[in-house]
């Protein structure tokens, strides 16, 4: 929200600030258009690094806001030409209309394609785009001043537009291109510092010793009651268990398939664990079982389940895991612990950041009366 109104805050003073030129170039006889144009484009790139936009839109951008911001300049200008007649007072009003819309048409849509994970950087290469955008931003602004310079030396237009269009710009995209380039680096440091994360929760998931140790106790059993083939079976699980956990410990994604196929031999140890009050349905139509999701998703929410409620006889819990859409929907009954302490919410931090980093979206909860529930996208 603090950020919101921060970019808003931008938007309204380039708004006042391009008014406030306007009128005094207008006011001393000057021409405003070059400065005028520079502001907006400063604007532009302001609200592209704020968002944490590519050089490749911010190109698109600037090209757009050069071409459809004079269209919609030119026409604010004429509806107020037939109420006011002034330039002293059309012009700064027109003016200041025109960069409001630019600026929040600019904030509104980098904002959307942030969400959906487009248009984002991912490296400091961005030159090569913001030099395109320089040179048809030029050739765009030659082409309007000579079509409607008349009378005027062409040529002395052709060479202002050139001196200052040419070191105004260029100190422009070199200060874009730095920006870009510390953006840049610091997402590789905190992408390499969530990384680092994932293989660390993916270490204590593969050595937590209180899953160890109930499954040691388990096979004790086994082998003291003289079960050699269930405890045969169940070591063979447990392997299988281990075997999927170091096979993806780099993978960011893996298939819907291979993460059920672990999951239901994670459900079959705690099913051994816990012989009655446990009750799992899963519910996975054939045609999503391609898709992918974060390793491990979908039984650490299982285990969540396991971890934070009561299993009993007397009031089962039930867990059901099933497709909503283009997600997989895990839920289960409440029944707290009467010992459990706090949740740490760990698990599901780890979720939404490797979610938001892989597919910049987003697991969400739902916490009803008698559930608990959380949806995961399909990738």
């Amino acid at each position: 929200m603090l950020s919101k109104s921060r970019d808003a805050l931008i938007i309204h003073l380039f708004a006042l600030l391009h008014a406030g030129l306007a009128f005094g170039c207008r006011a001393l006889g000057l021409t405003d258009e070059i400065v005028l144009t520079l502001l907006t484009m400063l604007l532009v790139v302001i609200i592209c690094l704020r968002r944490g936009m590519s050089a490749k839109f911010m190109a698109i951008s600037l090209i757009l806001v050069n071409i459809i911001g004079f269209g919609i300049a030119k026409g604010i200008s004429s509806l107020l030409g037939l109420i006011v007649s002034d330039p002293l007072i059309v012009n700064p009003i027109s003016t200041f209309i025109t960069t409001e819309i630019v600026g929040w048409g600019i904030y509104m849509i980098a904002g959307r394609l942030s969400r959906e994970g487009k248009f984002q950087v991912t490296d400091s290469s961005g030159l090569r785009w913001l030099l395109l955008a320089f040179v048809v931003v030029i050739a765009v602004r030659l082409t309007i001043l000579l079509i409607l310079s008349g009378g005027i030396d062409r040529e002395n237009i052709v060479a202002s537009i050139i001196v200052d269009y040419v070191f105004s710009l260029g100190a422009l995209i070199f200060l874009a291109e730095n920006a870009m380039r510390i953006n840049a680096r610091a997402l590789e440091d905190r992408e390499k510092a969530r990384l680092a994360q994932y293989r660390y929760m993916n270490l204590s998931q593969q050595v937590n010793p209180h899953f160890l140790f109930n499954s040691l106790n388990i096979l004790d059993c086994l082998v003291c009651e003289q079960k050699t083939d269930q405890a045969s079976t169940y070591i063979h699980k447990l392997a299988a268990i281990y075997r999927y956990l170091l096979r993806n410990e780099e993978e960011r994604l893996v298939k819907l398939r291979d993460e059920m196929d672990f999951v239901d031999q994670y459900v079959d140890l705690l099913k051994v664990r816990f012989p009655e009050g446990l009750d799992i349905q899963i519910d996975i139509p054939a045609d999503r079982l391609n898709r992918r999701v974060v390793p491990c998703s979908v039984q650490l929410l299982i285990e969540n389940a396991t971890k934070h409620n009561a299993v009993s006889a007397d009031k089962p819990l039930q867990i059901m895991v099933r497709c909503e859409d283009d997600c997989v929907v895990v839920s289960n009954t409440l029944n707290p612990k009467i010992s459990s302490g706090p949740s740490t919410g760990l698990g599901l931090k780890y979720l939404r950041e490797q979610y938001q980093d892989v597919a910049g979206k987003t697991p969400v909860v739902r916490m009803g009366e008698n559930e608990y529930t959380v949806v995961i996208p399909l990738i």
